[in-house]
C-alpha cells in the first residue's frame, strides 16, 4: 500500500467481498490508497490506525454495526471532520436519515451504481 505522504487514504468498510473489491477498484483508479475493513471493529481500529481521508461504510456489519463504528469514530478529535459515507440497501429508506444523524456526509443506497 502507499504511504500517507503520496496518496489520500479511504477506508472501505463492506462485509460483501465482491462490492468490497469494486469499491477498492474505483477508489484506486481515483488516486486512494485503500484500507479495508470486513466489520465495524475493523473498520474503528483502521479510522484510529491510518487516520483517513474518507471512510466509506456499510451500516449492517457484522461485530460492530457500521452505526456504532460511525459514532465510535465521531467521538475522536482527530477523526471528527473526515468525511464518511455511509452505504445500506435501498430498501431500507430510513437508514439515510439515521446515517446523517449519526455523522455521516453521505448515503449511498446499495447496490452502489458506478
Amino acid at each position: 500500500m502507499a504511504t500517507r505522504e503520496s496518496l489520500p487514504v479511504a477506508i472501505v468498510a463492506e462485509s460483501d467481498d465482491e462490492t468490497r473489491l469494486l469499491i477498492k477498484s474505483l477508489l484506486e483508479f481515483l488516486g486512494f490508497a485503500v484500507v479495508e475493513a470486513h466489520d465495524g471493529q475493523e473498520a474503528f481500529e483502521s479510522a484510529v490506525s491510518y487516520q483517513p481521508d474518507l471512510i466509506l461504510i456499510e451500516l449492517k456489519l457484522p461485530v460492530v454495526t457500521g452505526f456504532n463504528a460511525i459514532r465510535r469514530i465521531k467521538k475522536i478529535s482527530d477523526l471528527n471532520n473526515v468525511p464518511i459515507i455511509a452505504m445500506s440497501s435501498r430498501a431500507a429508506k430510513t437508514n439515510e436519515h439515521l446515517a446523517l444523524a449519526a455523522g455521516c456526509s453521505a448515503h449511498v443506497a446499495k447496490p452502489i451504481e458506478f
